[in-house]
């Protein structure tokens, strides 16, 4: 079990674990996570959990990897649950005899009308962000929210002072969900967020966005990057998710100079056992 630890006001922690012969992980010392974790192993879904009586005020989601429809490792987002910090968790699920996706789980703090949007809300196949999701089987980044043509709840962001959203697919024999972070700019969830498709012999940028990352060090749209060395390449190379504090790995190919925080979380996604796409995030 890796733990990173963000300097962000939403984030504060997240865990990542490979799931041993056992079935579960070793406790992570997070109450609020270990059940989340305990829950997602038990059920085979992403699950959000918040803190009860007695804990520090926290919530957590954690999302399943699988490979070859065995779940292969976890990740776990813990985000303060305090009235003054904005971000949401979500997850959609498709459920009942409609093709679209429902709202089965969700964390939105003090965003009550974003909440109240969203669980009215229902998404086709290839439909807003949890639909594309689904349809591309592929993490899926959409920036400047209010404005975002593909974010259906963009009335509701620009109320809220949402600005990035992450879909993270979850599919063992079939699409099991879409867990969803949408991060705030008054509370980042992370600097930086990018998917990789695994192209052959290197690792090709579709898309990413930034929040208050240094300019130097944002890659441009169809950026390249080797498997050995670099932080997606760690997912594709170990097969699992994985944390790195190394800033020859997180900054791989870019001019990192030191003094700024240097953690990097990079996620797997796998259609069977063949790894199409990764998810990082500069912390």
């Amino acid at each position: 079990m890796i733990t990173a630890t963000s300097n962000h006001s939403f984030l504060t922690n997240m865990i990542v674990s490979e799931i041993g012969d056992s079935g579960s992980p070793p406790s992570c010392s997070i109450p609020v996570a270990d059940r989340a974790i305990a829950a997602s192993i038990e059920t085979g879904l992403p699950t959000i959990k918040q803190s009860v009586d007695g804990e520090a005020d926290a919530v957590a989601m954690c999302v399943p990897i699988y490979r070859s429809e065995e779940i292969a490792s976890v990740i776990v987002w813990v985000g303060n649950a305090h009235d003054d910090t904005v971000g949401a968790m979500e997850i959609w699920q498709p459920i009942g005899e409609f093709d679209d996706l429902n709202l089965t789980q969700g964390y939105y703090g003090p965003l009550d009308r974003f909440q109240n949007v969203s669980s009215f809300v229902r998404f086709e196949k290839g439909m807003g962000l949890p639909g594309q999701v689904w349809r591309n089987l592929s993490f899926v980044i959409h920036d400047n929210l209010p404005s975002h043509p593909g974010f259906l709840r963009a009335a509701g962001a620009s109320a809220e002072s949402l600005q990035v959203a992450v879909g993270i697919p979850v599919c063992g024999e079939d699409f099991l969900a879409a867990a969803v972070l949408i991060s705030s700019d008054s509370a980042p969830i992370a600097r930086g967020y990018e998917v990789w498709r695994c192209v052959e012999d290197h690792l090709l940028l579709e898309s990413r966005a930034y929040q208050r990352l240094e300019q130097s060090l944002m890659y441009e749209i169809d950026q390249t990057v080797p498997l050995e060395g670099s932080l997606p390449g760690l997912a594709y190379l170990s097969g699992v998710a994985t944390i790195s504090e190394d800033p020859d790995i997180v900054y791989s190919g870019r001019p990192f100079r030191g003094g700024s925080p240097c953690k990097g979380v990079a996620i797997p996604f796998f259609e069977q056992d063949r790894m199409t796409n990764i998810l990082t995030l500069l912390l």
